[in-house]
């Protein structure tokens, strides 16, 4: 036996029928968007439910919204189920599949008599006053009627305060028995426009459906242009419903580059890329954009037809004037040869853009530079080229030394050498590497010159001696990344480079390593002892959360709730901290120490 607070909801019919109202006055039909939202019944659209069955709503959207939920009764009138006092919570997350009743307070069951009921659902990605005014009535009173003249009520109470971005969806069941039907043929000129019948999505044009006798209506959706038709359908016979729409006469107009000026028969039309609607026949298109030549053609479109008409504007050409210094260079544009630049200059007419200069003359160093032209610019630029330089072919001994000229750094000699161009004349050069004596050389070089120069660094003779214990002993010992041994109960000796920081590091299995910098002086010996820590497996987590008493699950299963103490083995965990009222929180728990601390903060669902 149910218990005597759960509510029982009669879906009931009048005596009235909706043949003595407008359906297209009372259901509300939306017009495609990005928002979709589906309602459904337990069984499929248009199912019979028996006197005393039970009834289940089913609804979804595709984004995060707001929705109300109302009952068509064949009377017209209309009953609000959703939300209600029992399930206040009318927002819903995208792409859940939401069922009424939730709540275990009240129940949907059919009555009698026999006849067809609607299901409305409408959602809102922003709260609109109308969803907060059924809210208050749905929770404050228990499935209150919202009227009793709906096609005044729909039109003037609901869909005014549909706004910003919403949506909505139908469907309906019989009592008791299914009526008969008939067979609707949806078309449309065009063809290919959205159609929707009792405010129900049923596809593009053309479109074959089943319906029951009696009044229906569809809305057609082409462009901009909506028509809605209203039919009654008779029992084992199709009818024939049409939607006509204006097809304007469109040119399309495109320019390369867009956003040049249009004209019209030479009134201005705005900016491309632009349609326009004009009248059949013959017309004149012209596009003008400030550093383009203007483009004009002439078309001729017929009615109803969208004609595509594509100008091509055509930059007007710079003028760049180049000079080099000295006089006499070859000139060259993005890498093509265009003559001579004599002592007045070379003149070249461009089309705008960005172009690579470059000079070239013998004895010099090729010189290039980056210009940008305007349509319809002039300019002038000078190019210097300086004498071509010499070059040093720098070998050390040993290589691998970092060589200085004139006080810059150049680069590190290879065993191939170092090659390095220099400007004419005498250069100063420093070897240094780390162990070895600093070595100077003085070379002269002449304009295009190649030179090779040896040098050769006599080594630093610096070492030091480290001494290295272990506890444990046997741990394997790096130096500077190095493995140089294994340091027993005598210990390890290392002979290392003095005046230098090392890093020592001491390895063995199912130990923390251990690690230290050390620096000997020359000829110095030194004692170093490393102790390893055993290797810590295990992690203590603290979980808080605000506001406490959350249930605590980790990697799906449950641990405790907030505050918790847990001990857990190193690795990563999926961490979900979940409490009624508010949104559960899903992290990703890493242990990599001894001691792990956790605080999350539940945002309540609103």
């Amino acid at each position: 036996m149910k218990k005597a607070w759960i509510v029982l909801l009669i879906l009931f019919v009048a005596a009235l029928s909706f043949a003595d109202m407008q359906l297209k006055n009372i259901i509300i039909v939306p017009r495609p968007s990005d928002l979709e939202v589906k309602v459904w019944l337990n069984k499929p659209e248009g199912s019979v439910y028996q006197v005393g069955e039970s009834l289940n709503i089913y609804f979804k959207a595709n984004k995060s919204c707001y929705v109300v939920i109302y009952d068509i009764r064949s009377d017209g009138k209309i009953t609000l189920l959703f939300p209600n006092r029992y399930d206040t919570n009318n927002y819903i997350a995208p792409n859940v599949t939401y069922k009424l009743p939730i709540s275990t307070a009240y129940s949907f069951k059919v009555a009698p008599p026999e006849g067809k009921e609607f299901i409305q659902i409408i959602a809102s990605t922003s709260y609109i006053p109308l969803f907060q005014q059924l809210r208050d009535l749905g929770t404050s009173g228990t499935f209150p009627q919202l009227t009793t003249d709906p096609e005044r009520y729909v039109q003037e109470q609901i869909l005014p305060h549909l706004k910003d971005q919403w949506a909505s969806d139908i469907t309906y069941f019989y009592v008791g028995r299914a009526p008969r039907k008939g067979v609707v043929q949806l078309e449309s000129n065009p063809t290919g426009a959205y159609v929707y019948v009792d405010g129900r999505y049923i596809g593009t044009t053309p479109a074959r459906i089943e319906l029951d006798e009696g009044q229906h209506f569809a809305t057609f959706y082409w462009q901009d242009q909506v028509i809605t038709e209203t039919f009654f359908v008779t029992a084992g016979r199709t009818v024939v419903v049409s939607a006509n729409f204006l097809r304007k006469t469109i040119l399309d107009i495109k320019t390369t580059p867009s956003g040049a000026q249009i004209f019209v028969d030479g009134n201005f039309v705005g900016v491309s890329p632009i349609q326009v609607e004009v009248q059949p026949g013959a017309h004149t298109v012209l596009a003008t954009m400030p550093g383009y030549a203007p483009a004009q053609t002439s078309v001729s479109v017929s009615a109803g037809e969208t004609k595509t008409v594509n100008l091509v504007l055509n930059p007007e050409q710079a003028t760049l004037r180049i000079f080099s210094s000295p006089a006499g260079a070859s000139i060259y544009v993005n890498g093509q040869y265009r003559g001579v630049a004599p002592s007045s200059g070379l003149t070249l007419s461009l089309n705008p853009g960005t172009y690579t200069i470059m000079a070239r003359l013998t004895g010099y160093e090729d010189t290039s530079t980056t210009v940008t032209l305007n349509p319809g610019e002039s300019r002038s630029i000078t190019l210097t080229l300086p004498l071509r330089k010499a070059t040093l072919n720098i070998f050390t001994n040993p290589v691998g030394a970092s060589i200085y000229i004139d006080g810059n750094y150049v680069g590190t000699t290879r065993s191939t050498g170092l090659s390095v161009q220099v400007d004419p004349g005498t250069h100063t050069i420093v070897a240094t590497m780390n162990g070895y004596e600093d070595t100077t050389v003085t070379v002269s070089v002449a304009s295009g010159e190649t030179k090779r120069v040896d040098i050769t660094l006599p080594p630093i003779p610096r070492t030091g001696v480290l001494i290295i214990y272990t506890t444990p002993v046997n741990a394997s010992i790096y130096v500077d990344g190095r493995f140089v041994g294994t340091a027993g109960s005598l210990g390890l000796r290392v002979e290392v480079d003095a005046n230098v920081v090392h890093r020592i590091v001491a390895s063995l299995p199912d130990y923390e390593d251990a690690s230290t910098e050390v620096q000997v002086m020359p000829n110095e010996t030194k004692t170093v002892r490393l102790t390893l820590e055993p290797v810590q497996r295990t992690g203590t987590v603290s979980i808080n959360s605000t506001p406490s008493s959350a249930l605590v699950y980790i990697n799906g299963y449950l641990k405790g709730v907030t505050p918790l103490r847990i001990d857990l083995d190193y690795g990563t965990y999926q961490l979900v901290v979940l409490k009624g009222g508010y949104y559960a929180e899903v992290l990703t728990l890493v242990v990599d120490r001894r001691n792990v601390s956790v605080s999350v903060t539940l945002r309540p669902i609103q």
